[in-house]
């Protein structure tokens, strides 16, 4: 009987040890963030509301793949990364929640980023790809994306493996866009490739290469170019396609959230796009803090180009998502020699 008492008492300590030690177990939010700014905005809100908020901190890749892995059975309530095509996948695999309501003071851009069932919220717009390159250079800066199959820019141009660097999909996708869409822009991506397109993991890798004179032209998010360029390296300069293909950020929430839990994810939402928040966000959020907002206010970065001076491409995000594991699959294949 005693050693009965024994084992019951094991187990309900292990329980309750299991239920302290699970994400979120003692109340208040788990926030999967790929943004740099993820943390200090949970502080913030923490202080605002008296909510705790777990943040995990997760590249883009990485954090699709563990909401992707965890599936039905969630250790997360909000998720935060660029890229609507990538929430399009989640949805699709019947993960996240609908219904949720975007700000009221949407720009008119933000308003065509808002997804049909509310199964995402746009909290901010960088650009996809974007040229950097030193300058002065040591080849012409290119307009257009049919510039780069030109033999001047042979071995010279380096980009990021869609597969591993998850804002990185929406620039392949407006590139193939570009060459007349998805299957016919294939041509364009391997005349690329036929020109010496390197492939290299993520930005890190990529603006590494650049600096180090191993490419002289790289295509990467324009948050990590522009705040290379004004931060890391001033002797490099950066140029915007035409078009610069729109990528938004986004947030989503996990399906089967309801009472107080929902409640307290629907008012971080809503809190991520307050123009106070949005101070917070330029200011420590390190690369990510150069996006442009969606809402009225505030004012983006004085880094930034005024959005009404670009040509800007836009992506349908249930088109382009809906193909998205197509097209990187048919990517490491055929370009970086990945797949089988």
């Amino acid at each position: 009987m005693r050693k009965l008492v024994v084992l019951i008492s094991g187990i309900i300590v292990m329980v309750i040890a299991a239920l302290l030690l699970w994400p979120g177990s003692g109340g208040g939010l788990v926030v999967y963030s790929a943004l740099d700014y993820g943390p200090a905005v949970a502080k913030a809100f923490t202080a605002e509301t008296g909510i705790p908020v777990k943040t995990i901190r997760l590249p883009t890749g990485g954090l699709l793949a563990r909401v992707t892995a965890e599936g039905h059975h969630p250790d997360w309530d909000l998720a935060w990364f660029d890229g609507a095509t990538a929430a399009v996948l989640l949805d699709r695999a019947g993960l996240l929640a609908h219904g949720l309501t975007p700000p009221a003071d949407l720009s008119a851009i933000g308003r065509t980023m808002t997804s049909p069932d509310g199964a995402y919220v746009p909290t901010g717009l960088t650009l996809a790809g974007v040229f950097i390159a030193p300058n002065p250079s040591t080849v012409p800066m290119p307009r257009d994306w049919a510039d780069l199959t030109k033999p001047a820019y042979f071995g010279m141009i380096g980009m990021n493996d869609p597969s591993i660097s998850g804002p990185t999909y929406p620039a392949l996708a407006g590139m193939i866009k570009s060459a007349g869409g998805w299957p016919d822009g294939k041509t364009y991506i391997e005349a690329l490739k036929a020109n010496g397109l390197h492939v290299f993991a993520k930005n890190d890798a990529t603006l590494a290469a650049l600096r180090s004179g191993a490419i002289k032209l790289a295509i990467v998010q324009s948050s990590a170019a522009i705040n290379t360029a004004a931060n890391i390296d001033r002797h490099l300069r950066v140029v915007f396609p035409k078009p610069a293909y729109e990528l938004p950020n986004v947030i989503v929430m996990a399906k089967g959230l309801t009472g107080k839990r929902r409640a307290e994810a629907l008012r971080f939402i809503a809190f991520v796009n307050a123009p106070e928040t949005q101070a917070i966000r330029m200011k420590d959020g390190a690369g990510d803090g150069y996006y442009w907002p969606v809402t009225t206010t505030p004012a983006s970065r004085k880094a930034l180009p005024a959005l009404d001076t670009l040509d800007l491409g836009t992506l349908n995000a249930e088109r382009w998502g809906r193909v998205q594991n197509t097209i990187t699959a048919w990517f490491a294949r055929r370009v970086t020699g990945a797949g089988t």
